[in-house]
């Protein structure tokens, strides 16, 4: 057993040692960015009833251009919850101040985090939610990011009413919140799932994509790989979202769920249910 734990832990690091070796060779390759990301950009787009998302990006992660997207969830008494914030830009915070008021910044998961130090210069007011990992993090300590109360099982007194919310904890530190948005009958997630447009991409980045399951609809392999220690506890966490049937289904990177949302989640988490590793 300890020699097969040891050969899997091998062809990981050489996985990832080719992958980055790609990555180096093909670094000064760029796209134009409406290419790879959800035109128009920076504006909030309606998606249901007090939900919008907001389209960016492209990010560079590993040497990749990949989308990015924020959720924004109207409270009953018009305040806003920014999920996932993306790039902070005046005319953006605009055009939110006509939805409602920014209350709350949320960091759902242990990579998203990176552009909340903006968005707090500019609502001091608004209160930083984390998953409870975020604090651990040596970047986010040394960027000195507040962060004022942490994500957890259920949903705060402060938008109980209008969210359900849950946790799932994985292997290595992988941490996300999902939340669903009961009068928009919409779930958002961050990287639970990954529905990836491989015509979007530049070719390695899509070559990899493919290859770790990123462009499926599905979980990509890493965050399989973090999740199968604590398979029950997901799958628990899964059986919740499919109870509240969720019509649109919401995520960082890629094409979102629209109207078959349930039916598409199902689909997505499929493999949580087999017992091969895969």
């Amino acid at each position: 057993m300890a020699e097969r734990r040891n050969g899997r832990t091998l062809l990981l690091g050489v996985g990832a040692a080719a992958i980055g070796a790609v990555l180096y060779l093909s670094r000064g390759a760029t796209r134009d960015k409406d290419a790879v990301t959800y035109p128009p950009l920076d504006v909030p787009k309606p998606l249901g009833e007090d939900v919008w998302t907001v389209d960016s990006g492209p990010i560079s992660a590993m040497g990749m251009q990949l989308p990015i997207r924020m959720t924004v969830l109207r409270l009953t008494g018009g305040g806003l919850i920014l999920h996932s914030p993306t790039q902070y830009t005046p005319a953006l915070a605009a055009a939110l101040s006509e939805l409602g008021t920014i209350r709350h910044l949320v960091a759902p998961s242990m990579a998203h985090w990176t552009f909340l130090a903006d968005w707090q210069a500019a609502y001091p007011d608004a209160t930083t939610w984390a998953v409870p990992v975020l604090r651990d993090r040596a970047q986010v300590r040394s960027a000195n990011l507040r962060i004022d109360s942490d994500l957890g099982e259920a949903a705060p007194s402060a938008w109980a009413a209008d969210i359900e919310q849950g946790l799932i904890t994985g292997a290595g530190g992988f941490q996300e919140a999902w939340f669903f948005h009961k009068r928009g009958r919409t779930l958002v997630l961050t990287d639970l799932v990954e529905n990836l447009d491989p015509q979007k991409l530049g070719p390695v980045t899509a070559s990899l994509m493919r290859a770790t399951m990123a462009t499926g609809g599905t979980t990509a392999l890493h965050a399989r790989a973090a999740l199968r220690p604590q398979a029950a506890q997901a799958r628990a966490e899964v059986d919740r979202m499919l109870a509240l049937a969720p019509e649109a289904v919401v995520f960082a990177h890629g094409d979102i769920f629209r109207g078959r949302g349930t039916e598409q989640l199902r689909t997505a988490f499929a493999w949580l249910k087999s017992p091969s590793p895969g």
